[in-house]
Formats: C-alpha cells, sequence, structure tokens
C-alpha cells in the first residue's frame, strides 16, 4: 500500500528533541534520505581523507623514522645476542582513515541567536513535528497518485490559544485541497479543532453507562439533520443556519454531557449563577452546557445536530406573553407590535411543533421532559418569583457602575449573591437537563 495510501501517526508523546536527530529512524533522517544524496559529496570528501591520511602519514615519517630507527638498532643489538639471524623493525603503523558519514544537525534561529530544539518551549517543539511530518509525507507521494493520511493525538498539546485557531485552519486547509491528496484526522479536547458547522465530519466517542467497556461511536449526517428538522425548517434555511446559528456556538457542547439550549445570553449567565450557588462550577463539573443560540429560532436547528450527535439536550425558551404591555410602554406603532405578534406566534408554534407539544401561540410556564417554557420572558419570571435577585442586581449595577443587561458576568454574579430561594421552576428546569443541584 505503501505510496498508495501513506499512514503518519502523530502521538501525543512524541519528542522532537529525539526526532530532529540526524538518525536512520527519526523523522527528520527519513526526511533528509528522501530529500538530499548524501553520495553527492562521497567523490570529493574521499580525496580530502585520502590526501589527509598522505600528509598524515608523511609527518609521522618525518617525526618518529629517526627515532625508531635509533630505538630499533639498540633492540636488535640485544635480540642477536640471544637469537642470531633475526632483526627487529619499528616503523610508523600505516594511517587508516575513512570519511565518515554525512550527518545534518537541526537548529532553530530564534531572533539573534541560534538555539538547539529542546531549547525550544513545548508548542514550537510540536509544530515543528507536525511539520516535519506532513514534509515527510509529501516527499513520499510526490510522484505517485496515493493519500496521505495524517493523523493526529491531541494537536492542541502546548499550543496557545491563537497559534491553535491557525493550526486548526492550516490542517483543514490541507484536507480540503484536492491536489495536495492529505486526509486529516485528529483525536481532541479542544474546541478550536471542532467546528460545528462541520458536525458531519465528527465522531463522538463515549463509554457505555450500562457497566460494559464498550465504546459508542456518534456521528451524524447533513440528511439525519435535515430529516429531523421536517416540516419545521426548509433544507436552503438549514445550510443558512449553519452559518448563522451553529458557527461558534456549539463547538464546546460538543463536548458535554448533556447540553441545556437557551436563546440568549441572560439565560446561560442566570441558569450557571443557580449552579453556583451549590458548589462554584457545579454544572459544569456535571459535564452540562448551557447554550445560547441567539434567539428561540437556533433551538431546533441545534437540538437536532446534539442530539444526533448523541448528547442529551434540553431546551428552555420565553412564550413572550407580555411583548405588547412592554412594547406599548416604549411607544410602539400599532403595526409594529402586530408585527411582533405574528414573529413570536409563528416561532412558538414551530417550536412547539418541533418538541412534539401542543401548538399554542403563547405557552404557559410549563416543564416537560424535553422542553420547558416561559409564559413571558426570564426576567419578568425573576422579578415576580424572585425579588432579592432584583435587589442583588441593583446593588452590583450602583457598585460597578454597570448595566447588567450588558454583562453576562454580572449577571452569574448576581444570581450567585441575591438572597432568597431560587424559584422552584428554574430548579426544575436545570434538574429536566440532567442537572443534580
Amino acid at each position: 500500500m505503501s505510496g498508495l495510501f501513506d499512514f503518519v501517526l502523530v502521538t501525543a508523546d512524541l519528542r522532537a528533541s529525539e526526532e530532529s536527530i540526524d538518525g536512520k529512524s527519526s523523522i527528520i533522517g527519513r526526511i533528509l534520505e528522501r530529500s538530499v544524496d548524501r553520495s553527492a559529496a562521497d567523490a570529493e570528501i574521499a580525496k580530502i581523507v585520502e590526501e589527509s591520511r598522505v600528509k598524515q602519514q608523511q609527518v609521522y615519517d618525518e617525526k618518529f623514522k629517526s627515532q625508531l630507527d635509533v630505538m630499533a638498532a639498540h633492540l636488535n643489538d640485544i635480540v642477536r645476542s640471544y637469537s642470531p639471524g633475526r632483526e627487529i623493525s619499528v616503523s610508523p603503523a600505516p594511517v587508516e582513515l575513512k570519511a565518515p558519514r554525512t550527518t545534518f544537525d537541526v537548529s532553530v534561529l530564534d531572533g539573534a541567536a541560534t538555539t538547539a530544539v529542546d531549547r525550544q518551549g513545548h508548542g514550537f517543539q510540536r509544530t515543528i513535528l507536525i511539520s516535519a511530518l506532513q514534509l515527510l509525507a509529501q516527499s513520499a507521494s510526490a510522484s505517485t497518485e496515493g493519500v496521505i493520511c495524517l493523523a493526529i493525538e491531541e494537536p492542541e498539546l502546548f499550543q496557545h490559544p491563537i497559534q491553535a485557531q491557525a493550526f486548526a485552519k492550516v490542517l483543514r486547509s490541507l484536507a480540503e485541497d484536492t491536489d495536495k491528496r492529505i486526509q486529516v484526522a485528529y483525536a481532541t479536547h479542544s474546541p478550536y479543532f471542532v467546528e460545528a458547522r462541520n458536525f458531519n465530519q465528527i465522531r463522538r466517542l463515549t463509554r457505555s453507562t450500562d457497566g460494559s467497556p464498550a465504546i459508542k461511536v456518534h456521528y451524524a449526517t447533513l440528511a439525519d439533520v435535515k430529516s429531523k428538522l421536517n416540516g419545521i425548517i426548509d433544507g436552503d434555511q438549514v445550510a443558512r443556519q449553519l452559518d448563522g446559528v451553529v458557527t461558534g456556538r456549539l463547538s464546546i457542547a460538543l463536548f458535554a454531557s448533556r447540553a441545556l439550549l437557551v436563546e440568549g445570553d441572560t439565560e446561560v449567565a442566570v441558569l450557571y449563577g443557580i449552579g453556583d450557588r451549590g458548589a462554584v462550577g457545579c454544572l459544569e463539573s456535571q459535564g452540562i452546557s448551557i447554550v445560547s443560540v441567539g434567539g428561540k429560532g437556533g433551538i431546533p436547528l441545534a437540538h437536532a445536530i446534539l442530539t444526533a450527535l448523541g448528547i442529551p439536550t434540553y431546551a428552555v425558551f420565553d412564550g413572550d406573553g407580555g411583548f405588547e404591555a412592554r412594547a406599548k410602554a416604549v411607544g410602539k406603532s400599532k403595526e409594529k407590535i402586530e408585527g411582533e405578534r405574528s414573529k413570536f406566534v409563528t416561532e412558538n408554534r414551530r417550536l412547539l411543533k418541533y418538541f412534539g407539544e401542543m401548538e399554542v401561540d403563547f405557552p404557559p410556564d410549563m416543564v416537560g421532559e424535553r422542553l420547558a417554557t416561559m409564559s413571558d420572558h426570564l426576567e419578568s419570571c425573576l422579578a415576580a418569583s424572585w425579588p432579592e435577585w432584583v435587589a442583588s442586581c441593583e446593588e452590583i449595577e450602583l457598585a460597578a457602575g454597570i448595566q447588567l443587561a450588558k454583562n453576562q458576568y454580572a449577571y452569574r454574579a448576581a444570581t450567585l449573591e441575591a438572597k432568597g430561594a431560587v424559584p422552584e421552576v428554574l430548579k426544575r428546569i436545570l434538574q429536566e437537563s440532567g442537572a443534580s443541584i
């Protein structure tokens, strides 16, 4: 199969300092063997070695011959007295010089300094490793029509975030360039190397929860997701939402044990803050990812993708039943209000249909097995059932001089510090999503 399909593995424990030595089994050594003709200078080196050998022999003869002749004469005088007819000869031994194997050193030019590879940071060392393996793979198939599979274990190792993002883009560009004939596969724990838009390329591995040692592999195709959304979102709209809704929002959730989908950052901050009241990072430690999908319209697609990949996913959205009163309070026109009404009704009914619930214009407060709805929105629920939360928000706004509506971290802090009891409906939402609080 060599030349047709070449598999190049970068393990997590591969050491750049060892693989950058010019040896027969090292990566750099293999690249050099493919790229450099070490015999190109053999004739000239052999000539230099022979000249050196002759000159060294001449020096030995000039410096030692006369001394050795005198010593040999004295020795022979003694030897003849014991064994006549024989003589001893002492002369400089022939010089044996062999041309050494041509070797090459790899060093790093870091500004004005030249350093060895093992003196660099682990991140740069790993970059050198992967770059060298890529070059090795390319040189192996440069003259063939073969395919290279570059398999990397944890490409994020020792990479700072910006470098990891750049590295992920380079790997994707290699795989997407058909002229290079390179396949890329990697096992990662980093969201930088996972693109939710390309969810069909992801394989999630999970352990069986029934006590058996089995490993399950989860994957989803675009056809699977479109099938789940049939009658809810048309195919063309799915493609558009992949860029607008999914990209940058689901990458972390793809690593979660369970996911909770909400409309915006406010819900994320408040629900995480409720978890923090029991123990800081309580929900995160349980593997629960709360995801803002940027509005209720993004919930079906995000839910379809995550569940298709085997991630238990719960959702909560606002019924927005009190929108009209708020709209009138800020002086919106009747036409504007009717437009908003039509939008809310359409979105509410679409979501309820997707989850198999009874379709109504404005759903009431409800906590079900797959979905929770609020009759209006989260802030109105908190204002009505948790006045201490409102007071906590006001204290933080006054002390910090900020508006909480624009700061989700302040919302989380306000939720953590608020006195009183958390509204039962919010606790039930977290419990239904799989949290232990």
